[in-house]
């Protein structure tokens, strides 16, 4: 009994497929220029990590959030003092004088903002750099 039940839904299903492909011309020329559409639209890797970009306060929120400044040897009191830090996003500090050394690439902001540079408390916020780089 089950084994009729089961070859009648496959005959049903077989006749809405055959029904499903024996449509007119005009479905196969949609279909192929729905294929050239989708031929064109650009590809994207679905390993590559795409996000929408952020905002410039999106950016000085992640920054000041992950922010190493305070480890720096170069970091001076004075600097904690005023809520300084997240030079690579404001420029320049108003306290630290002295490049004493710069742990700015092992920041995770420089990866996260795919940075290249450093000593940014003295040099300057990474857009100042860039358009220094590109006079």
């Amino acid at each position: 009994m089950r084994l009729r039940k089961l070859l009648a839904m496959l005959a049903v299903l077989a006749i809405i497929a055959f029904a499903a492909c024996g449509g007119e011309e005009a479905e196969v020329e949609e279909t192929q220029e729905e294929t050239a559409e989708v031929e064109e639209t650009e590809v994207i890797d679905p390993e590559e990590d795409v996000q929408p970009e952020m905002t410039e306060e999106e950016k000085l929120v992640y920054v000041m959030e992950n922010c190493i400044c305070p480890q720096c040897p170069s970091w001076v009191p004075e600097a904690a003092e005023k809520g300084e830090g997240g030079y690579c996003a404001v420029g320049v500090s108003e306290c630290i004088v002295d490049e004493v050394g710069c742990i700015c690439p092992d920041c995770p902001v420089t990866e996260e903002m795919g940075l290249e540079w450093g000593y940014y408390c003295t040099r300057g916020s990474a857009d100042e750099m860039m358009a220094e780089e590109g006079e």
